[in-house]
């Protein structure tokens, strides 16, 4: 039985704090700063994230084992890695650190305001803290992340080869192939807007549709048996977070033109993150699916909301940048809440993200 104290939330103070060293003045390198800042805590983290102990009984059931388990090649290459040299933290290292790796290269790629990107990533539920969960799907969706540099370089190649890797990790990877696809299509404003409108009209029959389709064409296999267990497992449905991300569709439809101009690469962005929600919204009968589809898609997030302050005025620029950092670092304890009360209120097993252990104490 856990009993919450305000003391535990000691990691996210500081990771908080680091934050606010790093834009408040602006250090050099502010970047990889905060990557290895998270990379830390990563690595060092013990049973915090809700797979962490099922993971754990894995990597204890040994090599042979491994070998048969469910998993795809390369992360069943890192589990193996790590039970054969009998050190389990090493695969938590390794899907922590390729992950981390991946959005940090992302990052300085493509944003503007590298610490702004890292506070998105971080703040917002989809993305780190559900990295701390959902390994090999939290890799893929950095590797699809990172895969867009190739889109905007033209590179079909290799982006085709990051997809393919991407599945390698988790099989669902293979869904960012549409960035490709979307780009061709050259979505509009009207078209954007016709997508996220019409996905809660389709919402409501999507379920039948999608099971009938699933089951003629994947009758009796692990994906679909895997896709029924979560669809009648217990879950509270969507939460209230879902409407954060249809206020970044909305605002982001009302400045499509100006966050356009402010950076053409926008408009392809915009049309990720609102093909994103329009899957969320679809997929809605089963969110346990529609979360961690969603988020290849609504990573990209991280190069969109740095620039929303440009919308103003110039003069009131820096304020709004302000009050942007300062509403993702209440969102991230906001959701951090929502986990402590719904444990307090016997709805959850267990609290996920506190209190912070390292295995150095839990060999």
């Amino acid at each position: 039985m856990y009993n919450f104290s305000i003391i535990d939330l000691w990691p996210y103070i500081i990771i908080t704090l680091m934050f606010l060293l790093c834009y408040a003045y602006k250090i050099k390198n502010s970047s990889k700063i905060l990557y290895y800042v998270l990379l830390l805590f990563c690595i060092l983290r013990y049973d915090v994230g809700w797979d962490y102990e099922a993971y754990l009984i894995e990597l204890e059931n040994g090599v042979d084992y491994l070998i048969n388990s469910r998993y795809e090649p390369l992360s069943k290459l890192f589990f193996i890695t790590s039970a054969y040299v009998g050190f389990y933290p090493l695969n938590f290292f390794l899907f922590g650190w390729l992950t981390l790796l991946l959005v940090f290269k992302s990052i300085i790629y493509s944003s503007n305001q590298p610490v702004l990107s890292w506070l998105v990533y971080y703040s917002l539920p989809l993305f780190f803290f559900a990295s701390l969960s959902t390994l090999r799907q939290s890799l893929a969706t950095a590797i699809i992340l990172y895969s867009y540099r190739y889109i905007l370089e033209n590179k079909k190649g290799k982006f085709i080869l990051s997809i393919l890797i991407a599945s390698l990790f988790h099989v669902s990877g293979i869904l960012g192939v549409l960035l490709l696809f979307i780009k061709k299509i050259n979505f509009n404003r009207s078209i954007n807007i016709v997508l996220f409108v019409s996905s809660f009209i389709f919402s409501f029959f999507a379920k039948d549709i999608i099971i009938s389709i699933l089951t003629n064409f994947l009758q009796g296999s692990v994906f679909l048996l895997r896709f029924q267990n979560y669809i009648n497992s217990e879950t509270d449905g969507t939460s209230i977070l879902q409407y954060l991300y249809y206020f970044f569709i909305v605002f982001n439809l009302v400045f499509y033109k100006v966050l356009i101009k402010i950076n053409p690469r926008n408009k392809l962005l915009i049309s990720y993150v609102t093909f994103g929600v329009t899957l969320f919204n679809i997929l809605s009968f089963e969110p346990i699916s529609a979360t961690r589809l969603s988020a290849f898609f609504l990573i990209f997030l991280i190069f969109i909301i740095p620039d929303y302050h440009k919308v103003t005025i110039k003069k009131h620029s820096r304020i709004i940048n302000s009050i942007i950092f300062i509403l993702l670092i209440v969102i991230s304890f906001f959701y951090l809440n929502i986990y402590i009360k719904n444990y307090e209120n016997a709805v959850l097993e267990k609290v996920s993200f506190l209190p912070y252990k390292t295995w150095i104490n839990n060999l």
